[in-house]
């Protein structure tokens, strides 16, 4: 994994939504830190630098990995991982946070994102790549929890695919995922609507001929 962030937070003993309102306002995110053999505490967090780290539609560049929540007035700090991501559904920015309290001796269940990368031998000839799996579920220590896995795809070829079996991680971390469960493939491409359409009406042109023709020979006999 990359070098341990650390995030700095203050305890809140306040809750609610008008709290939370004036914390926003003021640049900070209300967030919770909780785990096992953990009291779940309240926090805040600093809003400009949590929403640069986490960028809407990129959480799983960081998400699940692993960081150091420094609480102010607390000695050590705590290793969490970020467990949800919660935005404003239309600016997108962030309204709260999930921490999850872990001990690094301690193994635990994540999700682990999984890219593409390469464009398939398969597509170069028309056919259609469909990316089905975007995220399998890992168990291992929290420091080996992989950040992404990377897959080379440009050697697939039509009617190939990828399967969860197929999937290379470190000897210590172990796939929950369903090993039959498919990552990618390529298939062939289909018929669109255009060729369906264009299809019917030569067809529906040639039996127009066909009815105009017989109804000429029956005329001049």
């Amino acid at each position: 994994m990359s070098e341990t962030t650390t995030i700095h937070a203050t305890k809140r003993d306040q809750s609610g939504k008008g709290h939370a309102r004036t914390l926003r306002r003021a640049d900070k995110i209300p967030a919770v830190v909780y785990g096992h053999g953990y009291d779940p505490v309240s926090i805040t967090v600093d809003g400009t630098r949590l929403n640069k780290m986490f960028k809407p539609g990129r959480e799983a560049d960081a998400e699940y990995q692993l960081f150091n929540l420094k609480i102010e007035g607390v000695r050590t700090a705590t290793k969490v991982m970020i467990k949800e991501i919660q935005r404003h559904p239309l600016q997108q920015h962030i309204e709260h946070i999930d921490f999850f309290a872990v001990k690094m001796d301690e193994p635990v269940v994540a999700p682990v994102h999984i890219r593409l990368h390469g464009k398939p031998e398969g597509v170069k000839l028309g056919g259609v790549l469909r990316h089905i799996l975007r995220e399998i579920e890992v168990k291992s220590l929290p420091a080996d929890v992989p950040s992404h896995i990377d897959i080379d795809i440009e050697h697939l070829q039509i009617g190939d695919s990828i399967h969860v079996s197929d999937l290379q991680v470190p000897e210590n971390v172990q796939i929950l995922t369903d090993a039959s469960a498919a990552v990618a493939n390529v298939m062939a491409p289909s018929v669109t609507a255009e060729e369906v359409e264009e299809t019917e009406e030569t067809e529906e042109t040639e039996g127009q001929a066909e009815e105009s023709t017989g109804e000429a020979e029956q005329a001049e006999s």
